[in-house]
C-alpha cells in the first residue's frame, strides 16, 4: 500500500469514527444559534478542562469575499474540528487542519481539492445528523427485523408512506405493488484498489453477504446450464409445470426474447468492470426500496430473488404483493420448479411490465399482462426506468469514482429523490385520480357500446383465455419460421445434417400419433381440409402472421436500445446507436412488405368465404391497420389469432371469436375493471397517507414535549414545520377527490395553517417574479442556445481535471492528518 492511499485510509477512520460523532451536537447548536445558517455566528471563548499544554495552530479560512487567517488554541478537551464547527466552518482535516470552509460557502457551492474534501465530509455530518435526530424519535429507530410484524418495519414505512404507511389488514388485492429491474449502463471501472470504506447512514443497498448468500442457494438447487447448439437442442412436449397457467413452449419463447432471462449472457465485461450494474425494486410512486450491486456479467435471478427476500422479511404475514418485473413469467417459473421463495409465493403475484410486453407472447400476456391480470389496476411497472432516467446524468461520475463513493452517492441521490417525491405525493395522487377517471368513462363507453352485460363479457375474456392457453404443439410455429434457416444450414454446413434429420423425424413422429389419435370421421375430414384452398390459405396467413410478429418483436427490441440510450455517450456507443437506427429504418420496408402480403391473404380468404368456397363456421382473419403495425399495444391485431386456427370451424364458435362487439366490449370490461381497482387503492393510499402523517405528527410532538436540550428541541422545531408544510401542500393537492372532502383533521391547528399558507403564497410570488424578469433576458439567451454542454467531450473534461488537480497538489502545501 502506497503512502497516500494509507494516509486516506487513517484519515477515513479518524473522520467516521473520532469526528464526525463528536461533531453532532456542535452543528445542531450552531442551526439553532444562526437559524439555519442565516445569522452570523456569537463567537463564545470556552475555558480548557483537561489541563493539558494547549498547541496553537494557524488556520486558512476561505469565505465567500476573502481569505482570512485565525488562530485556534487546540487540545484534548477542544479539538481545532470541535472549535470550527462552533464557529460555522468546517475542516478540511479531521485532526489538525490548515484550511477550513465557511459552512455557508460549503451550501452554496461545492468546490475543488481540499473544499471538496471539506464538502465530503460536511454532508456526511449532515446526514448523521438526521439519523440522530431519527434515533430520538421512538418509531424511527432502525429495528432488526422480528420474527413477527404486526405491520411493515419502520424502514419501509418511511421508504413509501402510500405503500407502506396505513392499515395493514388484507385487502381483496395486494396490499402494495413493486416492480424490479437492472441496468447494465450504471457500471464501474475496475481500479487496482478500493477506496476507503464509507456507508451512507440510510443506504438503500443491500448487504454483499445477502446476495452471496442468495447466489449459493440458486446454485446448490439449480444446476448450472450448458450451452448447446439451437439446431441440436431437444423438441420439449408441450405441457405445463405444476401450478402455472402458461405453457412451456410460451414460456421457452419468452426466455428466448428476452436477453434479461439469460443469465449466462454477458451484458457487461467483469475484465473491466468489477461491478456491471445496477438492480433495484421500486414501489408503484417510483420511490426506491432496496438496490443491489451487481458484479455478474449477465442479468441473474439470485439478484431478484434477495430483493424479494428482503422485502417480505421486513412485512407481516398477511401482507400481500404484486411483483412486475420483464420477466415476471421467467422468475415466477424458476420459483416453481426449484422451490425459490417458496414460503412467500402463496402472497405473491407476479405480472410483466407494460412497456416491455410485446417481448412475450399473446397466452403469457393473457396471464402476466397487468391489464389482464386481476388487482394491478393501472400500474405499469416501469418506475425503475424512471429512476434510472433520473440517474443518468451520474453515469461517468460514477464509472470511474471510487467504489464506496459510488454506492454513497448513489444513496444520497435516492434520498434527495425521497425528499422531491413526499412533497410530491399528493400531486401524484390527483393526477392519477384524473386520469383513472378518464379512462373509467372511455371502458364505460366501450362496454356499452358492445350491447353486452358486465357479466357475460368477463365469462368470455375467460373462455378466450382458456382457450389461448390450451395445451398445444407450440413448436410446430417455430418449424415454419425456422425453416429458411435450416434449410441455408443444411446447405452451408453438412456436419449439421444429422441433427436435423433428427428433429424433423421426431416432429413426423409426433404428426403422426397426433392423427392417429383423430379417429375415422377426424381422418376423413382432415384429408377434405388437407385439399382445402382455404385451408392452404389460412395456413399461410398464420405463418406469415407469426413471422411478421417475431420481425415486429425484434424490432421494438433494436428501438428500446436507441430509446433508453442516455446522452454523453462514447464515441463508440454513438456510433453503435446509429448503426441501429440505420438497421432499424433499412428493415422496416420489408416488415410493411409482410403486412400487406398477409392482409392480401385476408382478402383472398373473404373472398372465398363470400363464394361458400370456406369451411363451415369459417371466419376471415382480421387485417392489420398499416398505421398501428408498429405500436405493438396488447389490444392490437397483431396479437389477436382470430380465424388462422381450427376453432372457428366448430359447430357453435364461441362470441369472443366470431361477435366484433363482444371483442371490444372485453377490452373495455378488462379496463374498468382495472380502473375500479386503482380507484380503491387511490382512495387505500389517500388514507394511508393521512394515517402516516398523523402517527409523525403525534410522535414529533410527543418528542417535543419530552426533550430539553436547546439544540435538540430546534431539530425536532424544524422536523414539526417540516410536516405542516407537507400538510399544506397535500391537503391543497387532494381537494379534487371527493372522498377525501369530509377529512379535515391531520394534525396541525388552522393557526398554524394559516402561516405555513402565507409562507407559500409569498414563495409563488417570488417565483412568478423571478419568471417575469427572465423574460427580459431570453433573447440573450438565445444566441447561446446552439451550445450544448451535453456535446462536451466528458473523457477530456475530467483529464483536464485530473491535470488541474495534480497541479494543484504540487503547488498546495499538505495538510497533516
Amino acid at each position: 500500500m502506497s503512502t497516500h492511499q494509507h494516509k486516506r485510509l487513517v484519515q477515513t477512520h479518524r473522520w467516521q469514527t473520532e469526528v464526525l460523532p463528536r461533531l453532532i451536537r456542535p452543528y445542531m447548536g450552531l442551526l439553532r444559534q444562526t437559524s439555519n445558517l442565516r445569522h452570523e455566528v456569537n463567537r463564545v471563548e470556552k475555558a480548557c478542562t483537561c489541563m493539558n499544554v494547549p498547541r496553537s495552530l494557524p488556520v486558512v479560512i476561505v469565505r465567500f469575499s476573502k481569505l482570512e487567517r485565525i488562530e485556534l488554541s487546540i487540545c484534548a478537551c477542544q479539538p481545532a474540528a470541535v472549535q470550527l464547527v462552533e464557529q460555522g466552518f468546517f475542516p478540511c482535516a479531521p485532526m489538525h487542519p490548515t484550511l477550513a470552509v465557511d459552512i455557508r460557502v460549503l451550501d452554496f457551492d461545492p468546490l475543488r481539492r481540499r473544499f471538496g474534501n471539506a464538502l465530503q465530509w460536511y454532508n456526511s455530518l449532515q446526514n448523521l445528523t438526521v439519523e440522530f435526530v431519527d434515533s430520538v424519535l421512538p418509531f424511527h429507530a432502525r429495528d432488526e427485523v422480528p420474527t413477527h410484524l404486526s405491520r411493515p418495519t419502520e424502514y419501509l414505512r418511511a421508504r413509501c408512506p402510500l405503500c407502506f404507511g396505513g392499515e395493514t389488514q388484507r385487502k381483496s388485492d395486494f396490499n402494495a405493488i413493486v416492480c424490479i429491474n437492472a441496468c447494465f449502463t450504471q457500471k464501474h471501472n475496475k481500479g487496482p484498489y478500493k477506496d476507503p470504506p464509507r456507508q451512507h447512514p440510510k443506504t438503500v443497498f443491500l448487504p454483499e453477504a445477502e446476495v452471496k448468500r442468495w447466489e449459493d442457494i440458486v446454485a446448490r438447487a439449480r444446476p448450472p446450464m450448458k450451452a448447446k447448439e439451437p439446431a441440436a437442442r431437444e423438441v420439449r412436449e408441450d405441457g405445463y409445470e405444476t401450478s402455472l397457467k402458461v405453457p412451456n413452449s410460451v414460456l421457452d419463447a419468452c426466455e428466448q426474447s428476452f436477453t434479461a432471462a439469460d443469465g449466462s449472457r454477458e451484458k457487461a465485461s467483469t475484465q473491466f468492470f468489477d461491478s456491471t450494474a445496477l438492480m433495484a425494486m421500486l414501489c408503484r410512486h417510483d420511490r426506491v426500496l432496496w438496490i443491489v450491486n451487481m458484479t455478474s456479467p449477465g442479468e441473474r435471478q439470485h439478484y431478484a430473488f434477495a430483493l424479494i427476500d428482503q422485502l417480505f422479511k421486513s412485512l407481516p404475514s398477511m401482507f400481500t404483493v404484486g411483483l412486475l418485473y420483464d420477466i415476471g413469467c421467467s422468475i415466477h417459473c424458476s420459483c416453481v420448479k426449484w422451490g425459490f421463495l417458496d414460503q412467500y409465493l402463496d402472497r405473491m403475484t407476479f405480472a410483466i411490465s407494460v412497456f416491455h410486453a410485446y417481448g412475450h407472447g399473446w397466452p403469457c400476456q393473457c396471464v402476466y399482462h397487468p391489464r389482464k391480470c386481476e388487482g394491478f389496476g393501472l400500474s405499469d411497472g416501469e418506475g425503475c426506468e424512471r429512476f434510472w432516467h433520473s440517474i443518468s446524468k451520474l453515469i461517468a461520475y460514477l464509472r470511474v469514482c471510487g467504489h464506496y463513493t459510488r454506492l454513497y452517492t448513489l444513496d444520497a441521490q435516492v434520498q434527495y429523490a425521497d425528499r422531491v417525491s413526499l412533497v410530491g405525493l399528493g400531486d401524484w395522487l390527483a393526477r392519477k385520480w384524473r386520469i383513472t377517471q378518464a379512462k373509467h368513462r372511455e371502458a364505460d363507453m366501450e362496454v356499452i357500446n358492445s350491447g353486452r352485460d358486465a357479466q357475460y363479457l368477463r365469462e368470455q375474456w375467460k373462455e378466450q383465455a382458456r382457450d389461448t392457453l390450451r395445451d398445444r404443439i407450440s413448436a410446430l410455429e417455430d418449424t415454419v419460421t425456422n425453416v429458411d434457416s435450416e434449410v441455408y444450414e443444411v446447405a452451408e454446413a453438412e456436419e449439421k445434417l444429422p441433427d436435423l434429420r433428427e428433429k424433423l423425424s421426431s416432429l413426423q413422429a409426433r404428426l403422426l400419433r397426433q392423427e392417429q389419435t383423430l379417429g375415422v370421421a377426424g381422418r376423413s375430414q382432415y384429408r377434405h381440409l388437407v385439399t382445402s384452398p382455404f385451408v392452404g390459405l389460412r395456413m399461410n396467413a398464420h405463418a406469415l402472421k407469426i413471422r411478421l410478429r417475431n420481425r415486429l418483436t425484434s424490432r421494438k427490441f433494436e428501438r428500446d436500445r436507441i430509446e433508453r440510450s442516455f446522452r454523453r455517450q462514447q464515441y463508440n456507443d454513438r456510433k453503435v446507436r446509429t448503426h441501429t437506427e440505420d438497421a432499424v429504418k433499412r428493415r422496416d420496408p420489408g416488415i410493411q412488405s409482410l403486412a400487406r402480403q398477409y392482409n392480401n391473404l385476408c382478402k383472398k380468404m373473404k373472398e372465398l368465404v363470400d363464394l361458400r368456397r370456406a369451411p363451415q363456421n369459417a371466419l376471415v382473419p382480421q387485417q392489420i391497420p398499416m398505421k398501428e403495425l408498429f405500436n405493438l399495444d396488447v389490444d392490437d391485431v397483431i396479437w389477436q389469432d382470430v380465424g388462422l386456427d381450427d376453432t372457428a370451424d366448430h359447430e357453435n364458435p364461441p362470441a369472443w371469436l366470431t361477435d366484433e362487439d363482444v371483442r371490444s366490449g372485453i377490452k373495455g370490461i378488462l379496463l374498468r375493471d382495472r380502473c375500479d381497482e386503482e380507484m380503491k387503492r387511490l382512495e387505500y393510499e389517500c388514507f394511508a397517507l393521512r394515517s402516516w402523517f398523523h402517527e409523525e405528527w403525534s410522535v414529533v410532538n410527543d418528542c417535543i414535549e419530552a426533550t430539553t436540550h436547546p439544540d435538540l428541541m430546534y431539530q425536532l422545531e424544524q422536523r414539526k414545520r417540516d410536516l405542516i408544510r407537507l400538510c399544506v401542500i397535500w391537503r391543497r393537492a387532494l381537494q379534487p377527490i371527493p372522498l377525501l372532502q369530509d377529512i379535515s383533521d391531520w394534525g396541525p391547528s388552522a393557526l398554524e395553517l394559516d402561516e405555513i399558507e402565507r409562507e407559500l403564497a409569498e414563495e409563488k410570488v417570488d417565483i412568478c417574479e423571478e419568471k417575469e424578469e427572465d423574460k427580459e433576458y431570453v433573447e440573450t439567451e438565445d444566441e447561446f442556445s446552439d451550445f450544448d454542454d451535453d456535446d462536451l467531450d466528458i473523457g477530456l473534461v475530467e483529464r483536464l481535471d485530473a491535470l488541474e488537480e495534480g497541479i494543484d497538489q504540487v503547488d498546495d502545501f499538505v495538510d497533516d492528518e
